[in-house]
């Protein structure tokens, strides 16, 4: 009996077109899928359910729209007043979901591991507003959409959470089902770049 768990992006029918696309954009626009990303969906309120979180985090959520906080490998984006998305780069869905479960008790609170239905893309280049823009209405302006800042938004028909990580650099969260539709968008958008 074959017991062994197999991941599979759900970009994998795409390499290929992610491949020969993204060879010709260089600093332009470049598209970096980063699968099987820890990611838990986090929901609660109160003094001590902050102190409860902060504790195994390492560091205290963000109270704010659009705001994340960030400690070494792992990341807290609100996504509303009593929800937050929590982010790793580390395989550690089930360490923080115990550790959650440990250290708030009896509270009322909710911890789910979605990390099988979503997926990250890491994109960047001189011209990534441009490509964004295409699809996406938010006000991509440095001044407006500031490094570290993150919105929960559309690109084309696709939902998705998008988080500034640097001049040129954002990362896209997008549910699994629309990723592949998601990436041909993008890689779409940047086309006229290859120019």
């Amino acid at each position: 009996m074959f017991n062994d768990l197999i991941q599979e992006s759900p970009l994998v029918g795409i390499e290929p077109i992610i491949a020969s696309s993204s060879s010709g954009m260089s600093g332009r626009f470049q598209l970096t899928e980063r699968p099987f990303m820890t990611l838990l969906t986090l929901r609660g309120d109160g003094a001590m359910f902050h102190a409860a979180v902060e504790r195994v985090l390492g560091v205290a959520l963000p109270t704010a729209s659009g705001e994340r906080a960030v400690a070494g490998e792992r990341v807290a984006i609100w996504m509303g007043p009593d929800e937050w998305l929590i982010q790793s780069t580390q395989d550690m869905a089930a360490d923080l979901e115990r550790g959650f479960r440990e250290a708030l008790g009896s509270q009322h609170y909710a911890v789910v591991d979605v990390s099988s239905g979503y997926t990250v893309i890491d994109i960047e280049g001189a011209n990534v507003r441009a490509v964004l823009a295409s699809g996406c209405p938010l006000d991509l302006h440095p001044r407006a959409f500031v490094e570290g800042q993150c919105a929960q938004t559309h690109f084309f028909k696709a939902g998705i959470t998008l988080c500034r990580n640097g001049d040129d650099r954002f990362q896209v969260i997008v549910r699994r089902s629309f990723a592949e539709y998601g990436c041909l968008m993008l890689l779409d958008a940047a086309q006229p770049y290859l120019v």
